[in-house]
C-alpha cells in the first residue's frame, strides 16, 4: 500500500473516530441543542492601573446555553469576579459593576449554522460572531471573530480570538470608575478593559450531567451566599458600601429614598452573616443650612438608617448611630460635586 492510500485510510479512520459510522451524525452535529460546561469555561476580566499595571479578574459562575436554532446566550454572575484579593473583589462587585442592582450581565448571539457545517470535517474554523451584550441596563452590539472547535462528537469549544476591548462609558460605567478612583487614594485606572473566553459547550449524553451539575451549583451559591463571614470580612464590605456613597435622601429630609433601598438591603445581608460584628452608622451633611440644623439632621439620617436596618432584621442591640453634621468633610466644600461627597452615611465596625 503506498503513502497517498495510508493517508486516505488514515483521515477516514479519524472521521469515524469522531463521528462513528454513521455519515448523517456528521451532518446534524449542530442540529442539537447545547449546555455549557461551567467546569472547562474561562471568563476573564484586564483592566490596567497607573497605565502599568495590569489586573486580571476571572468570573468563577458562567451558564450557558446554545439552542437547535442557533440562538445562543451565556450569563455571567457579575457577584462571581474574582482576582485573589477580597477588597479589590468587593470594590469591583459594588463600586463598578453595582451588582446589589444588576447582578448578571448577558450575552447573546444568533448563529449562522451554514457557516459552522465546516465542522462536520475540520476540528477548527474562524467564525465571525455578532453579540449582542446586556450589562449594567445597557445593551452594546460587539463585532468580534471566535474559534470553534470540535473537542468530540459531544463537544465543542468557543475561544476568542483576541481580547474585546469595552469601554466603560458605553455601560453607563464612567461614573463608577470615578469612584472606585477615589477608594483607591486617586490612583488613574483605564476606563477601558479587555475581555477573553474559552466557553465549553456539551450536547447528547453530556446534557444531563451538566445540568444536574448545574443544579449542584445552584444550591452551592446558596450556601456561599449566607455563609457567616469573618469580621475582617464585614469590616471591608461596609466599608466600600460607605465608599459608595448610595444612601440618598430627600432635599432637607430624614426620609430614605427608594433608591438607596438594595444597597442598604445589601448592608442587611451582610451584616446577618457575621452576627457577631457590631457596628456605627453615622451620618454627615455639608456645610450649608447652618450648623445646629445639619447636626439635627445628620442624627435624624443615621436613626433612619438603623430603622432601616433593624425592621429588616439587623438586632438593634448591634448597632450604633451618631451625627456629625458638617463637622467632618472628606473633602472643601468648595463646589457642588464636593458638597455632595460629604453628605454621606457611614458604616464602621465597633472594635471596642
Amino acid at each position: 500500500m503506498n503513502k497517498y492510500w495510508v493517508r486516505i485510510c488514515l483521515a477516514f479512520a479519524l472521521m469515524t473516530a469522531a463521528f462513528g459510522n454513521n455519515p448523517v451524525k456528521a451532518q446534524d452535529f449542530l442540529n442539537q441543542d447545547w449546555l455549557l460546561n461551567p467546569g472547562l469555561s474561562n471568563v476573564y476580566m484586564q483592566s490596567v492601573k497607573k497605565n502599568a499595571i495590569f489586573e486580571t479578574h476571572k468570573f468563577n459562575s458562567v451558564e450557558g446555553n446554545i439552542g437547535k436554532d442557533g440562538t445562543a446566550e451565556v450569563r455571567i454572575d457579575l457577584a462571581s469576579i474574582d482576582s485573589g484579593v477580597d477588597i479589590r473583589d468587593v470594590r469591583m462587585r459594588f463600586l463598578l459593576f453595582e451588582t446589589y442592582k444588576f447582578p448578571t450581565a448577558t450575552i447573546s448571539a444568533k448563529l449562522d449554522k451554514a457557516k459552522l457545517q465546516a465542522l462536520a470535517t475540520k476540528t477548527r474554523i474562524r467564525y465571525p460572531l455578532n453579540l449582542k451584550l446586556n450589562m449594567h441596563g445597557f445593551d452594546l452590539d460587539i463585532e468580534t471573530a471566535v474559534w470553534v472547535t470540535r473537542l468530540s462528537d459531544s463537544t465543542v469549544s468557543v475561544a476568542s480570538i483576541k481580547p474585546i476591548i469595552i469601554t466603560a462609558k458605553s455601560l453607563g460605567l464612567g461614573k463608577n470608575i470615578g469612584k472606585l478612583m477615589e477608594a483607591v487614594g486617586g490612583i488613574p485606572i483605564a476606563s477601558g478593559s479587555a475581555v477573553t473566553f474559552d466557553l465549553v459547550f456539551g450536547t447528547g449524553a453530556l446534557k444531563q450531567e451538566l445540568a444536574a451539575a448545574r443544579e449542584v451549583r445552584q444550591k452551592q451559591k446558596v450556601i456561599e451566599a449566607t455563609k457567616t463571614i469573618s469580621a475582617e470580612a464585614c469590616e471591608t464590605r461596609l466599608t466600600v458600601i460607605s465608599e459608595k456613597s448610595a444612601i440618598y435622601f430627600d432635599s432637607g429630609s430624614a426620609d430614605i429614598d427608594r433608591e438607596s433601598e438594595p444597597v442598604l438591603d445589601a448592608v442587611v445581608e451582610f451584616a446577618n452573616r457575621c452576627p457577631s460584628v457590631k457596628f456605627n452608622v453615622s451620618g454627615h451633611t455639608d456645610d450649608i443650612g447652618g450648623n445646629r440644623r445639619n447636626q439635627r439632621l445628620s442624627e435624624r439620617r443615621a436613626r433612619s438608617v438603623v430603622n432601616y436596618l433593624t425592621k429588616k432584621g439587623v438586632g438593634a442591640g448591634r448597632i450604633q448611630s451618631a451625627g456629625y453634621g458638617d463637622s467632618q468633610p472628606v473633602v472643601p466644600n468648595n463646589s457642588d460635586a464636593n458638597r455632595a461627597k460629604n453628605r454621606r452615611i457611614e458604616f464602621k465596625v465597633n472594635k471596642s
